[in-house]
């Protein structure tokens, strides 16, 4: 699952999922890392900026969730993010923050070996 909701206030207003990272919004990098790292099905959590976020980046087979409350921080995309997972199957749920491009695939991939669901 990917956060991805937040007005970003120190930013002017800007949507962090779409400041460029390596070329691409952040929110395609944040996508790439969780992928390369072995998440076959993932959960962008959206909010202050969904519909741009929406229509700018490129997230193929994402399951996109939208948090009307993003503006109650981040449990609440938490919170969306969870419940968009209730009735799928999935056992655990992996969490990466799109400002945070700096945690790599190897680290998330590190992260997911360690779960013993």
């Amino acid at each position: 699952m990917v956060l991805a909701a937040g007005g970003g206030r120190r930013l002017g207003g800007r949507p962090k999922a779409l400041l460029e990272y390596a070329g691409r919004p952040l929110v395609e990098h944040a996508v790439a890392v969780v992928r390369a790292a072995g998440v076959a099905r993932v959960h962008v959590v959206l909010g202050a900026s969904a519909r741009p976020v929406r229509e700018r980046a490129e997230l193929p087979g994402c399951v996109t969730v939208e948090n009307p409350e993003w503006a109650t921080g981040m449990g609440s995309s938490l919170r969306a993010g969870l419940a968009s997972l209730a009735g799928s199957g999935t056992g655990a749920a992996l969490v990466c923050l799109v400002d945070q491009p700096g945690i790599g695939a190897a680290a998330v991939a590190r992260v997911r070996a360690a779960y013993r669901g």
